[in-house]
């Protein structure tokens, strides 16, 4: 089976943990493992975090690591939780002197309810509804500008 490695990066470039994706398209259950499999035991963290010290007053966060990436490549400075219910408190000190905090969940429960956690943990959060797709899968569709209109579309909304 073909995995994905996925390197967790100190701001330093030193690596911190590892994380796979099952790049098999098939019902990974069945299969008794994970889409996303990690290291046994490993905490969970932000991936990308060289993007919070590169950052001016603006960051994003995304919906897993692929998502980062993907904003990352239209030269925006995005860390990805590793999973919609991965947010934790101690993720809330690392963004918090950011001006805006951009946050990017999923368009479903688990999405919704990641948005709804950051917001609540930081005043300068704000969520970028997607409504197509993830942020890659909205990008494949759309392009950069598809990316790009979401946010301003978020900047006019309280």
């Amino acid at each position: 089976m073909g995995r994905l490695a996925i390197p967790y990066l100190a701001h330093d470039g030193h690596p911190l943990t590892i994380r796979f994706r099952c790049l098999e398209d098939h019902d990974h259950r069945a299969y008794r493992h994970g889409k996303y499999n990690t290291l046994k035991d490993d905490q969970p963290r932000l991936y990308g975090v060289d993007a919070i010290h590169a950052a001016g007053d603006e960051i994003h966060v995304t919906e897993g690591e692929l998502d980062a990436i993907t904003l990352r490549r239209l030269g925006l400075h995005a860390v990805g939780v590793p999973g919609a219910a991965l947010w934790q408190p101690r993720h809330r000190r690392m963004l918090a002197g950011f001006s805006r905090v951009w946050v990017w969940g999923d368009p479903d429960e688990a999405g919704a309810e990641l948005v709804t956690r950051v917001c609540k943990s930081l005043r300068s959060a704000r969520g970028v509804r997607l409504r197509d797709g993830d942020v890659t899968e909205t990008y494949k569709a759309g392009g950069a500008d598809a990316l790009l209109s979401l946010i301003d579309e978020a900047s006019k909304t309280k």
